[in-house]
């Protein structure tokens, strides 16, 4: 098991792309939204895997802060619906 596979929050995030992958099968067509929701969804787990593989301060807080800002998916999904 790596590093990254211990956190809460990485276990959360792949519910979040296995949720948000129920999500997108039902949006129609090629909606920009449903692209947007479907990049922003995965790159969560990978932003916090990246970042806790950084062993300097700064770096992991880069990529932390990468993480959060793309958690905003959440708020394409309730604009969605």
């Amino acid at each position: 098991m790596f590093d990254h596979e211990k956190l809460r929050v990485y276990r959360d995030a792949l519910e979040f792309v296995a949720w948000s992958e129920a999500l997108l099968d039902k949006i129609p067509g090629k909606l920009a939204v449903k692209d947007q929701l479907d990049r922003a969804s995965t790159s969560i787990p990978l932003n916090i895997a990246e970042g806790n593989g950084r062993s300097a301060a700064k770096d992991r807080s880069r990529s932390t802060s990468k993480s959060k800002s793309t958690s905003r998916s959440k708020s394409t999904r309730e604009i969605q619906y």
